[in-house]
């Protein structure tokens, strides 16, 4: 139902997006909120409802600011400069959460505060999540920015190779620069997140830099305003009129529950089977390899079947990944060595991702991609206001219960992924 882009300068466009995609994913190696995030939050507060609050200001922060979006995006006439701002908001977000684990700066303000084992891990936890919050907004708007730019300017056969050579080549680009920076900021005594962080804001500011360079007809659309209540019908007409976008939203809401899980993987790992801190840098090498072995997988699939058989294969990965970590567990020595192989199905999230965007743009008309994307992220983030319970109950109850109970759901959405059409043999 999309229609193709007619720009004469598709190609430079697609090597342009791929390198600012590649770019990006060598500063999100920096920042994996499965990994790193939650372990650098357990460092400097602990409890396991406040590392449940990541996944609700994550999803937050990338449903409800876009769907605010989603009509100002539409009528701009280059949507190439929402692409590149929301980029560039997101290394400002991080380069100012660097600046707070500076050692010199931190060490300033813990002495504004009372001499008290407990305030400067306060002030701290509370700049983290406002940063973290912040970050997910301008990551969320510039999702729904990057799927719109995509439908206008890479024809539909081409988007499956572009999100394979995004994510394999940066996914490898990510692991090289792990592999050599982080032995020298993480160790199992020390953990330099001023240099992690701040790496991450840089690589996303570059990113930001190369998306601005891509060549991109204007548009003449309308700028319609909106209330509240008439954006969220926007996107509530989208599920309502639409019956195999409905599928797809249950699909998006399963999916969205095995999000709720992933701060606490490494959490799982380090109190269950005595990993060490230094084990983070093997995460998340494992976690971009299988990253860019699924983009392998995902990207001609999608071209040469369609997104609806990536889905399925995606959903299958992320249906198994708490029933394996709850094996894992219970399975003795061995089950510390291959829990860390575990991180590869962690590596699907980014492709399952983009096959639901690629999947929405679609089966949406290009002038309402930007309506479809922001019900979609409101599809994906709507479990999110049970992250924090999740984190309670994780210590209140088990692991063993709430992972259990979350497969259950994931199946659901697995079963759903056979119900939705193939928009390509409609």
């Amino acid at each position: 139902m999309s229609a193709e882009p007619d720009d004469a300068s598709e190609g430079r466009n697609f090597l342009l997006l791929a390198f600012s995609q590649v770019v990006l994913r060598c500063g999100w190696i920096f920042k994996t909120e499965s990994i790193i995030i939650p372990a650098v939050l357990d460092l400097i507060a602990g409890p396991g409802w406040i590392r449940g609050l990541l996944p609700i200001l994550n999803r937050i922060g990338q449903s409800l600011p876009p769907l605010f979006y989603a009509r100002t995006l539409k009528s701009m006439a280059q949507k190439k400069w929402s692409l590149c701002g929301t980029t560039l908001a997101m290394g400002i977000c991080f380069s100012a959460l660097a600046f707070c684990f500076v050692p010199t700066i931190r060490g300033g303000v813990d002495a504004w505060f009372p001499q008290s084992a407990t305030w400067p891990s306060v002030w701290l936890t509370v700049a983290f999540l406002v940063c973290y919050f912040f970050f997910f907004t301008a990551t969320g708007l510039n999702q729904v920015g990057f799927g719109t730019v995509q439908g206008k300017l890479v024809r539909v056969t081409k988007r499956g190779r572009l999100m394979l050579v995004a994510n394999f080549f940066g996914a490898i680009a990510a692991i090289g620069l792990a592999a050599w920076l982080l032995p020298m900021w993480l160790t199992n005594d020390d953990a330099q997140v001023h240099y992690i962080f701040g790496f991450a804001g840089g690589a996303f500011l570059l990113s930001a830099f190369v998306s601005a360079l891509l060549k991109e007809r204007h548009d003449k659309s309308p700028h319609v305003k909106g209330t509240a209540v008439e954006l969220f019908h926007d996107a509530f007409s989208v599920v309502v009129e639409d019956l195999n976008f409905r599928r797809l939203a249950v699909i998006a809401f399963c999916f969205g529950c095995s999000l709720m899980l992933f701060p606490h993987y490494q959490a799982l790992a380090r109190e269950r089977l005595g990993a060490p801190l230094e084990n983070l840098i093997l995460w998340v090498i494992i976690q971009n390899g299988g990253t860019a072995a699924f983009s392998l997988l995902g990207g001609p699939l999608a071209d040469w079947k369609g997104n609806r058989l990536v889905l399925k294969l995606m959903m299958c990965g992320v249906f198994l990944m708490p029933l394996i970590a709850v094996v894992l567990i219970h399975t003795g020595p061995s089950g510390a060595v291959l829990f860390n192989w575990l991180f590869l199905l962690v590596g699907v999230t980014p492709v399952m991702f983009r096959g639901l965007s690629n999947y929405v743009l679609e089966i949406s008309p290009r002038s309402e991609h930007p309506r479809y994307l922001a019900a979609l992220s409101l599809c994906v983030a709507a479990p999110m206001v049970a992250s924090p319970a999740v984190g309670w109950a994780l210590d209140a109850i088990s692991y063993e219960a709430v992972f259990l109970t979350i497969s259950v759901i994931l199946f659901g959405g697995l079963l759903m992924t056979w119900t939705i059409e193939e928009p390509r043999h409609a």
